[in-house]
């Protein structure tokens, strides 16, 4: 008991140490107010000594809101807020949500909320408390959610401002719901028209940078020409930060003050599970977007200096040499196989008489099939990579890959960054598929009409002709996001129509019972991968995730 009572005693004493220290060090830090208010999203360390360390810099930036990434907020650190009149921000672990999972979910936020209402309780630093961050606020339904969690903080503290972050823009259909919205600004290109046009579409609903920067790359290489390089960082926030100086009344996030690990892995990341979005890396090491900062939170500085660097080499444009490939392969195969040109005029002009030399296995030419075969696979490789570069900067995209587990969107996510190995994997995964499916043909064929591996692998590869037109569209077409999600449903597109026809010339080629041509349909890889994709959306239906996902397909 004496033990216990003394180990007491020393926390006590500890903590008050602690907070006698940050505030000190905060009255040391303070500066005057300033017409627009600035602030920077923080997750306090586990360390108290880093914490100590963390706050002393971050008074000394002239930040006047901290928004809390953490789900307990120690109250030692409130009573120094509280003395230092440095405004918090605590929100509810809640992100990512579909409009009916925000309802399912509505009795564990309202006890997490009772809990964190609880917790900074007699704090008046604590001004506002988000709902949610990046929610489908697209979608009515969700807006019961906000209301019923914002009446809960009437009613407790009648004081506290109630918000949500959202990347939602014209479409937001909850704004109403609450006191004021934050909008996830980061790498945008022009944050303030982001404001700009929430305003003009949501006039009386308050709004804010809630994310407000840019990622870093990895490597070494630096310099204001370098992509994401740490001057990279610097330039985009003092660009922006002076740009919304006084352009509006609201809060402005900094995102974020030092870099630390994800969960998920990110899409658009050269690291994927690493947020490096901070003004200092993970050992804590300063970069210059932190002279920024305080220069333009301080009003002391707005001019800055970096150096230029080299940029980086164009990349290698492996995709476009790898797209001649399979037009070579046609050309070959057309200009030096007779059988191959009068099956593809039988294929296109006299559809009959293609369907009787396969079901007969008259004038195939084996060889010219087999090419065929390996030009498509490099076809919907170099489609697919070109789809996945794209879809690096979509928010669908990197919404899709949080939904998958860690052993799922790892492999999903290195393919995106590299696409290249896509090139391989779609030609191995085409031909293993396809002529498993070929191989199963003949062996049910039994059951009807005799049909050999080449004939079925001609019904398989023929009508898969429309991978060449959209390989050619994806390297010609603009990249962008949009892009990418009209070349993956192009895709999707062309897999159904090459299953419809394929299947249909198995029912003339084949002629068996209707079980058996049921069984073929099932067995061939585009069933597979279509059940797949509406097994997903009617799934996602029921769940919410399917509209969540139109709305994340539509948005701005």
């Amino acid at each position: 008991m004496v033990t216990l009572k003394q180990n007491t005693f020393s926390v006590i004493i500890s903590e008050a140490f602690v907070v006698a220290l940050l505030i000190l060090l905060g009255i040391s830090g303070l500066s005057g107010v300033r017409a627009q208010t600035w602030g920077l999203v923080w997750q306090p360390p586990d360390d108290t000594v880093q914490v100590l360390h963390q706050w002393q810099h971050i008074r000394q930036t002239g930040a006047e809101a901290l928004r809390l990434e953490t789900n307990s907020v120690p109250a030692w650190l409130l009573t120094v807020a509280d003395s230092l009149a440095l405004a918090l921000f605590v929100e509810l672990p809640i992100a990512e949500a579909p409009a009916r999972q925000l309802r399912r979910r509505l009795p564990e936020a309202r006890e997490m909320l009772r809990r964190l209402l609880a917790q900074v309780a007699g704090h008046p630093s604590v001004r506002a408390v988000g709902l949610a961050r990046r929610a489908d606020t697209a979608d009515p339904e969700a807006c019961a959610y906000f209301e019923t969690l914002r009446d809960e903080v009437r009613r407790a503290r009648p004081d506290l401002l109630v918000y949500y972050e959202t990347r939602f823009i014209e479409g937001d259909r909850c704004g109403q719901a609450v006191d004021f919205v934050l909008l996830d600004a980061r790498d945008a290109a022009n944050p303030l028209q982001l404001l700009r046009r929430w305003q003009q579409a949501h006039p009386t609903v308050p709004v804010g940078l809630g994310r407000l920067g840019t990622w870093v790359r990895a490597d070494t290489l630096r310099g204001l020409r370098v992509p994401h390089a740490p001057e990279w960082q610097a330039r985009y926030l003092e660009h922006h930060l002076n740009r919304l100086h006084g352009a509006f009344d609201g809060w402005v996030f900094v995102y974020r003050w030092q870099d630390v690990e994800r969960r998920h892995p990110a899409l658009h990341l050269d690291r994927p599970f690493v947020e490096a979005y901070g003004l200092h890396d993970r050992q804590g090491r300063a970069r210059p977007a932190l002279d920024v900062v305080r220069g333009v939170f301080t009003g002391t500085q707005t001019v800055f200096a970096f150096p230029a660097g080299r940029p980086p080499s164009d990349p290698w444009p492996w995709a476009v040499l790898a797209g001649w490939v399979p037009i070579v392969l046609l050309v070959l195969s057309y200009r030096f196989s007779p059988l191959f040109r009068l099956l593809g005029a039988r294929y296109f002009r006299a559809h009959g008489f293609y369907t009787e030399a396969v079901q007969y296995g008259r004038d195939l030419p084996t060889g010219a099939l087999s090419v065929l075969g390996l030009a498509e696979g490099v076809a919907l490789g170099v489609t697919l990579a070109a789809t996945a570069a794209m879809l690096r900067e979509s928010p669908a995209a990197a919404w899709l890959v949080g939904l998958l587990s860690p052993e799922l969107a790892v492999p999903v996510v290195e393919a995106v960054r590299t696409p290249f190995v896509l090139l391989p994997a779609a030609v191995a995964g085409s031909a293993v598929l396809l002529g498993s499916w070929a191989l199963g043909v003949r062996l049910l064929s039994r059951w009807g009409r005799r049909t050999g591996f080449v004939q079925a692998w001609t019904l398989a590869h023929m009508p898969r002709w429309p991978l060449f037109v959209l390989m050619i569209a994806a390297l010609s077409l603009k990249p962008g996001a949009g892009t990418g999600h009209l070349l993956l449903a192009l895709w999707l597109l062309v897999e159904g129509w090459a299953l419809a026809r394929t299947l249909r010339d198995v029912a003339q080629v084949v002629e068996g019972p209707g079980w058996l041509r049921a069984v073929l349909a099932v067995l061939h890889p585009g069933s597979w991968l279509l059940l797949a994709v509406l097994f997903g959306l009617i799934r996602g239906l029921y769940t919410g995730h399917t509209v969540m996902l139109w709305h994340l397909l539509t948005v701005r």
